[in-house]
């Protein structure tokens, strides 16, 4: 006589114990926490090469407009601080100011730079990603001067690079050897503070290029690549 206690249903012996679903639950999670991890590290990263394709796409268009129109331009990066949305453009928000032409067609003979330059951006500026910021310290600190940036009444401090009339870099000035660099790192930049505080890891989420004499760039995403740098990389 066939032992009906002994026997299994086929599809009880297809279920899985629960030990084998808690194990199962475990690798699931583990999983998720090095996803999770990884997609974090990517986004960063991803956000600086972003930023610094962005910023070498507005340079490049300085440089042609600059050539084109036989008088010089700068890429300006706004460094005035702010309360609100203003703020948020801190080391962030970038565009193009053209110098001004008088009736002859040479640059405006004046000691004074604000009447010698647009104090307006000449189009629509961009902003760099989300926590990303301008490191002037690792750009070697370029000049300043004072650009109406949009939705701001007054003219507004900003960072400064130069274009000649023939495509040239001249400020900051590069030397025959060395290239000038221009550089973005992931930040964090509280209420109270006036400079972005380098975020957790960000000490190598660092990219930008490095500019040469005749405006040919060549972009780096790592603090060793970062011509004449010296010391860590903070703001």
């Amino acid at each position: 006589m066939k032992n009906c206690f002994n026997s299994q249903s086929p599809q009880a012996r297809k279920a899985f114990t629960l030990i084998e679903m808690l194990v199962v639950l475990v690798i699931m999670s583990t999983l998720l926490g090095i996803g999770a991890q990884v997609m974090k590290n990517a986004t960063t990263a991803q956000g600086t090469d972003t930023a610094a394709s962005m910023a070498e796409s507005l340079f490049a268009e300085a440089r042609g407009l600059a050539k084109s129109s036989g008088s010089s331009a700068r890429v300006v990066i706004y460094s005035g601080g702010g309360t609100g949305d203003d703020r948020a453009k801190h080391l962030r928000y970038m565009g193009i100011v053209r110098q001004v032409l008088n009736d002859k067609g040479t640059p405006d003979d004046t000691s004074d730079d604000s009447y010698d330059w647009s104090e307006r951006l000449v189009a629509r500026g961009v902003k760099l990603p989300s926590k990303v910021f301008f490191n002037a310290n690792l750009s070697g600190t370029p000049s300043t001067m004072q650009v109406k940036i949009p939705g701001m009444t007054d003219p507004q401090q900003c960072y400064y690079y130069e274009f000649n009339a023939e495509g040239i870099i001249t400020d900051p000035d590069p030397d025959n050897a060395d290239p000038v660099s221009f550089v973005v790192q992931s930040g964090v930049l509280y209420p109270s503070d006036s400079t972005p505080r380098v975020a957790e890891k960000g000490s190598k989420d660092v990219a930008g290029f490095a500019i040469w004499k005749r405006g040919n760039t060549k972009m780096f995403r790592s603090p060793k690549q970062i011509p004449n740098l010296s010391g860590d990389p903070t703001f």
